[in-house]
């Protein structure tokens, strides 16, 4: 074979210094998990969202960057997140909330299953699921149990689990989609997992109670888990935060694109008022911080159309008003 025919030998990428800490990547799965995708692309890790067996394959031929994102995944699934579920709890038994059980087993227990589903289905969907249930379950099972809310039969008790199962799964739900596809669950994927979280838990507590309770659970359960999967609690703060932001930068001419959320939340499903004026207002003299913002509105299905099409548009009208104020 000819010098110039040789097959090129593929670019094999592993920088573990692009894998964030325990703590960053706790945030990052949470916010901004399509962030997170690329960036662990981008450090050489083929199967962000993969199993841990798939992860140790890759550590096995080589990738740092995948044993890396490992030990600090387990770290705050078997360090951080019962460590800290023990810390809470003994701060409600302080402020005398009525526990029933022994509820710092349960932290061990749901790192436990958090484990085995990082086995079976995938690290990060372990680590989520396992440290969000861990912090739930003292609400959800403990206190709820004690009778912190009522009668453990009753209505308010019904909602407190159905409330902690909707968060759980609802938070799950999008960071795992975000993580394993580099985008966010489409509107349909996330009414879907929402019947399905509603249905499951009605199964489940009509035979072991009454259906009004099972009822009432699965109904508080479809509420909570449309509103965490579709972020809407941050909704509020991104309205108030991108609105300040405008404001700032509208009347007193300070830079402030790096302080709007789309930069730093990926699954918000509602548009951002003011995103696209307070583009406007930097789009000629910041075109890099604009294209940024740009870059990220892509990665939020509430502000996709916000995103790149108006950008360009805009840049267009830019440029041809520099054109055209020279020959004025």
């Amino acid at each position: 074979m000819a010098e110039g025919d040789r097959p090129e030998v593929p670019v094999i990428v592993d920088v573990p210094e692009r894998v964030p800490g325990a703590l960053a990547l706790l945030g990052l799965l949470m916010l901004r998990p399509i962030d997170l995708h690329y960036r662990l692309r981008e450090a050489g890790i083929r199967s962000p969202a993969g199993r841990i067996g798939q992860l140790w394959r890759e550590q096995a031929e080589g990738g740092r960057a995948a044993g890396a994102f490992v030990a600090r995944m387990l770290l705050l699934l078997v360090v951080l997140s019962p460590g800290l579920t023990v810390l809470t709890g003994l701060g409600l038994h302080v402020m005398g909330v009525p526990m029933r059980g022994v509820w710092f087993l349960s932290a061990a227990l749901c790192s436990a299953v958090g484990l085995v589903v990082a086995l079976v289905s995938g690290l990060a969907s372990g680590v989520l699921l396992g440290s969000l249930a861990s912090m739930s379950m003292l609400a959800g099972l403990h206190a709820t149990a004690g009778g912190a809310f009522g009668p453990e039969s009753g209505g308010l008790a019904a909602m407190a689990v159905g409330i902690c199962l909707g968060i759980v799964s609802g938070l799950s739900a999008g960071s795992i989609g975000g993580l394993a596809s580099g985008r966010g669950p489409s509107v349909r994927n996330v009414q879907v997992a929402a019947i399905a979280t509603s249905v499951v838990p009605m199964f489940v507590w009509s035979g072991a109670s009454s259906v009004s309770f099972a009822g009432a659970v699965a109904a508080s359960a479809l509420v909570a888990f449309l509103a965490c999967a579709f972020r809407l609690p941050f909704y509020a703060l991104e309205v108030l935060a991108q609105a300040v932001a405008y404001a700032v930068e509208r009347f007193t001419g300070r830079p402030t694109l790096r302080w709007v959320p789309v930069r730093h939340h990926n699954l918000s499903y509602l548009p951002h008022p003011f995103l696209g004026r307070h583009l406007a207002l930097a789009v000629r003299s910041r075109p890099a911080e604009v294209l940024a913002v740009a870059d990220a509105c892509l990665r939020s299905p509430g502000n996709i159309l916000v995103g790149w099409p108006w950008v360009v548009e805009a840049l267009e009208r830019a440029h041809a008003q520099e054109a055209v104020e020279p020959q004025a």
